[in-house]
C-alpha cells in the first residue's frame, strides 16, 4: 500500500471534520461509518454528466502502452488522461473487481464459486442515492442467474454476482443486462448516470490476443463516448496484469502495473498522472464524481483521488 504525507491536523479539529463529512443515515453501520472523500485539500472533483467504466483484462502496462498490437487503444492515451502509475491489488481477477466496486476484497482472495459477501459495494450506494445505473455483461443470457457461466461470460469477471445485496434483488437484476441491451441504449443515446461495460472473454483479452481486445474497442469505445455525451467520462480499466508480475503500488505486493485511461469529454486531453495509485482511488475519484460517499479502503486518507485525469469543474 502506498502512504502519502499527511498534514498534521490538532486532534480536536480532525474529529469535527471527520464528523462533519460522515453518512449518518445509512441502512448498517459500515454505512454510517463511510466518509465522504471529496478533494485534495482546496479542490473540488468534477461532476461528470455521465460514468462509465469498461474492464478489460490480464494484461500489464508495459504489454499494451507502446504496443503495435494495440494501435486504437494506444491513440486513445495520447488523445486523453492516462495514469502512469495505476496498479492492480491481487490475483487473480475477482478480488480485484470486488475491492474495485466495494472498497475492500473482503476476504475474497481467488476466483471462488460459491463465495458471497452481504457488504455494500456502488451498486447499493447509486440506490441509495436514487442515481440510476445499467451493467452490461457481454454473453450473460437473459434473465440467466449472474453466476450462470457460458462460453464466453465468466461470472468471475462480474463483482456483482457476489454482492448478495444484488445478485439477490430482482429489481438490480433487471438493470443488469448483457450487450444486446447495451447495443440498444447506446444507439438511443440513453446511458444511465453510471454504467459497467465487461466485454466477454474472448473481446476483453483473456481468452484472446491483446489485437483482438483493440479491435473490439476500436468498435465498442467510439460508440459508448458519444452516448455518454460532451460532459461524460470513460473510465477504460484492466483488472490485473500477468501473474508473473506481483507489483503492487509503492512497492508492495499486488496485481501488477495496468493501464487506467480516462476518456471522453470530461477528461483532460493528453494528462498524464504519475502518482501510484490503484483500484480503491478509481472507487474514490467515481464515487465522488457522483457525489458519493467513499467505501472502505476507497475512504482512507492514503487513498487519492484521480483528480488530475478529469478537466477542471
Amino acid at each position: 500500500m502506498f502512504r502519502r504525507a499527511l498534514t498534521i491536523i490538532p486532534l480536536v479539529l480532525l474529529a469535527c471534520i471527520a464528523g462533519a463529512f460522515t453518512v449518518r443515515n445509512g441502512p448498517d453501520a459500515e454505512t454510517r461509518a463511510a466518509v465522504v472523500s471529496l478533494a485534495d485539500p482546496g479542490r473540488v472533483l468534477p461532476r461528470p454528466a455521465r460514468v462509465a467504466v469498461l474492464a478489460l483484462e490480464n494484461r500489464s502496462y508495459e504489454q499494451v502502452i507502446g504496443s503495435p498490437r494495440a494501435p486504437f487503444l494506444n491513440r486513445l492515451a495520447r488523445r486523453y488522461a492516462l495514469a502512469t502509475r495505476y496498479y492492480a491489488l491481487a490475483h487473480p481477477s475477482l478480488p480485484n473487481y470486488i475491492a474495485l466496486t466495494g472498497g475492500d476484497t473482503y476476504g475474497i482472495h481467488t476466483n471462488c464459486s460459491t463465495c458471497v459477501t452481504p457488504h455494500h459495494n456502488l451498486l447499493n450506494q447509486l440506490n441509495r442515492a436514487e442515481i440510476g445505473w445499467r451493467a452490461y455483461f457481454e454473453g450473460l443470457a437473459d434473465g440467466a442467474a449472474l453466476r450462470a457461466r457460458t462460453a464466453r461470460y465468466n461470472p468471475h469477471y462480474n463483482p456483482f454476482a457476489y454482492f448478495e445485496r444484488i445478485a439477490g434483488s430482482p429489481s438490480a437484476r433487471r438493470r443488469i443486462g448483457n450487450f444486446t441491451d447495451l447495443r440498444r441504449d447506446v444507439a438511443a443515446r440513453r446511458l444511465a448516470r453510471f454504467s459497467w461495460i465487461a466485454p466477454d472473454v474472448f473481446h476483453d483479452g483473456h481468452n484472446s490476443s491483446l489485437s483482438q481486445a483493440d479491435r473490439f474497442a476500436a468498435r465498442l469505445v467510439p460508440q459508448v463516448l458519444r452516448a455518454l455525451g460532451s460532459r461524460g467520462v470513460l473510465y477504460l480499466v484492466w483488472d490485473e496484469g500477468p501473474n508473473s508480475d506481483l507489483r503492487g503500488a509503492g512497492g508492495s505486493p499486488g496485481g501488477g502495473r495496468v493501464v487506467l485511461i480516462a476518456a471522453g469529454g470530461a477528461a483532460r486531453r493528453g494528462a498524464r498522472s504519475s502518482v501510484p495509485v490503484n483500484h480503491y482511488a478509481l472507487l474514490r475519484t467515481i464515487e465522488a464524481n457522483l457525489g458519493l460517499p467513499a467505501l472502505r479502503r476507497a475512504g482512507l486518507p492514503s487513498t487519492p483521488l484521480l483528480s488530475g485525469l478529469l478537466r477542471p469543474r
